[in-house]
């Protein structure tokens, strides 16, 4: 049994090397389904938030509950943001009310931009060492219109987020994600509640991005 699994295991690395080998480096594309851990810091070190993310590649929704133990809040982050459509959902469930924006600028760090550039491919850990390593790919970009850049690291077969960081005129942050899942376990995370419905939007810039989510 164990030869079996150790076999399984150097036939699937190796579909990996000739996949990663035959994309020229073009950038991957998140499982359909993701689920996890997400902390945002500031460069300045300060928490900003952490909670349960779950991803819908294929629909383009993300949902994020912020852990109501983190920090010492006030009040802990619900949103529901379709990319596609452009609308960001904040919740607040304890109270059953509903704020509903306008999201202009639709890119995110759930997903590798068309354009983003490939800049390397390392081993965090050993590479040498069972189970003591993560190949990970790391890719950059500018987001022009937010006058940004990024950077995003995945693993190198599979494509799942493992950190990334934003650096813009407004703010800086550093994204990391711990125990992540290709599946959600509930799909009506990405359904907005029934007392949403009906409510009017709020006025938003511009610029309204998935970044300005994250403050101090």
């Amino acid at each position: 049994m164990m030869h079996t699994v150790k076999l399984l295991c150097v036939v699937f690395s190796c579909l990996c090397a000739v996949a990663w080998a035959s994309s020229h480096r073009q950038p991957c594309h998140s499982p359909p389904l993701t689920s996890g851990t997400m902390k945002v810091v500031s460069t300045g070190g300060h928490d900003l938030a952490s909670g349960e993310f779950s991803y819908d590649s294929k629909a383009n929704k993300f949902r994020f509950v912020e852990d109501t133990t983190h920090a010492n809040k006030t009040s802990h982050m619900d949103v529901l943001i379709h990319f596609e459509e452009g609308i960001l959902y904040e919740i607040d469930s304890k109270n059953e009310s509903c704020k509903k924006e306008t999201l202009q600028f639709r890119k995110h760090l759930m997903e590798i931009p068309p354009d983003a550039t490939h800049e390397s491919e390392i081993y965090m850990g050993s590479p040498s060492i069972t189970e003591q390593g993560l190949r990970v790919r790391v890719w950059n970009g500018k987001l022009s219109e937010l006058h940004a850049h990024y950077s995003l690291s995945t693993t190198s077969c599979g494509c799942l987020p493992v950190s990334g960081s934003y650096y813009g005129e407004k703010k800086d942050l550093l994204f990391s994600f711990f125990g992540v899942e290709t599946e959600v376990d509930d799909p009506q995370v990405f359904v907005p509640p029934a007392y949403c419905e009906g409510v009017a939007f709020e006025e938003a810039p511009d610029d309204h991005s998935f970044f300005d989510l994250f403050h101090d």
